[in-house]
């Protein structure tokens, strides 16, 4: 195993157990008749999008999103086999990848679904389709006054079937609830009108993890899982008994150096810290190129020997440096845990994420490439490699 990263000590462990907890949790909580799809986009939230879509899938979920087709072609040709719908936007051009991939577009505009009816109709195929409703996001969607209208003329295009019809909650994660209530009050009646109309959807939905959560009137008979699957909580008000999710990445490096300094010593690019006494400083192989935000220069804390250590110096392309001089025998190759648990502590995403004033989706999305993932299942750690040759799809 340490082969997968002894040309560069930088991964990320990546704990589908608490994946398949975590889904679990969701699929004991919302009953039998609601569906879960779990959203994988961005590759998963950077967690490997084949590796928790497989899990996701053997746990209590029946359906995968993701952003657009491009990620979708990448798990059809790892053997996914389950439906997925593409949540953004579908170029024209992309339209028969829909057809050779199985995949469900969203639709958001009359013209985007007459395109779609006619190359169906010339194809003699049928396309599934999703409809998306904007109530207040301000992004896709068509907007409340026109969605009853638009609906019906799509409903009625040859070669479509309407499979579904959702929208996109924008502050389901506040205290004030008051938005998220005005939100789902539009979307009812617009699928009130509808049903009025003999217009009839096999799928609903609107929640996403933060909806499913603390909106059980959300959850129609499809909740979109996405943060909550990964471990984090949408808020910190959300930590609560009702769901007890399980942290799925660890980022983890080694210390590749480490030298006692004079006090006074700047450490970094532009000098922006300066050690105060003699200090012992801790080279780390990660950084800003491999998503350790630069943001956490001089205010991150990473842990080395189960203790806490702070980052010193302006975070640089591919290392940064930690003071150790609390820490008693610090030494080459000790283990770094950047976000996660080491004996008992734990620096957490969400920490990370609030020195920075960002959220920890950002940040779980930053991990890169070069960062190698390596998955620990039913106990066992593996690399992708290795898990995909294994996997069960």
């Amino acid at each position: 195993m340490q082969s997968l990263f002894s040309a560069r000590p930088a991964w990320a462990e990546v704990n589908l157990d608490h994946i398949a907890h975590n889904v679990r949790q969701f699929r004991q909580s919302i009953g039998p008749m609601t569906q879960i799809m779990a959203v994988v986009k961005a590759d998963g939230y950077g967690h490997g999008a084949a590796a928790v879509a497989e899990t996701a899938l053997n746990s209590g979920a029946s359906s995968l999103a993701v952003a657009f087709a491009a990620e979708a072609i990448d798990l059809r040709r790892k053997g996914i086999e389950a439906p997925i719908l593409l949540l953004g936007y579908t170029d024209p051009d992309n339209f028969p990848y829909l057809v050779e991939y199985k995949l469900t577009p969203t639709v958001f505009g009359f013209d985007t679904a007459l395109a779609l009816s006619k190359m169906a109709v010339e194809d003699g195929v049928t396309i599934p389709v999703h409809i998306k409703v904007d109530t207040g996001m301000g992004r896709l969607g068509l907007l409340p006054e026109e969605a009853v209208e638009v609906v019906s003329r799509i409903k009625l295009l040859p070669g479509l079937i309407t499979e579904g019809i959702f929208t996109h909650l924008a502050a389901a994660e506040e205290k004030d609830k008051t938005y998220t209530r005005e939100q789902l009050r539009l979307f009812n009646r617009i699928l009130d009108q509808c049903h009025k109309k003999g217009i009839i959807f096999p799928l609903i939905h609107a929640a996403n993890s933060a909806a499913a959560m603390d909106y059980p009137a959300a959850r129609y008979n499809l909740i979109r899982l996405g943060l909550a699957m990964y471990g984090s909580y949408p808020s910190p008000d959300q930590d609560n008994n009702d769901f007890y999710l399980l942290p799925v990445l660890t980022f983890k490096s080694r210390v590749v150096l480490v030298k006692r300094v004079a006090p006074g010593t700047a450490i970094s690019y532009g000098c922006t810290y300066r050690t105060k006494e003699e200090s012992l400083i801790a080279t780390i192989p990660v950084g800003y190129a491999d998503g350790y935000s630069r943001l956490l220069s001089n205010k991150g804390q990473i842990l080395i020997r189960g203790q806490r250590a702070p980052v010193v110096g302006n975070i640089c392309m591919d290392h940064f440096m930690a003071d150790v001089s609390h820490i008693p025998g610090v030494q080459l190759n000790d283990e770094v845990v950047i976000y996660g648990r080491q004996g008992d502590q734990q620096v957490s995403v969400e920490e990370a994420a609030d020195k920075v004033g960002t959220i920890s989706y950002e940040l779980l999305c930053s991990v890169g490439k070069r960062v190698a993932r390596l998955y620990f299942r039913e106990g066992k750690l593996s690399s992708i490699h290795d898990f995909l040759e294994n996997c069960t799809f």
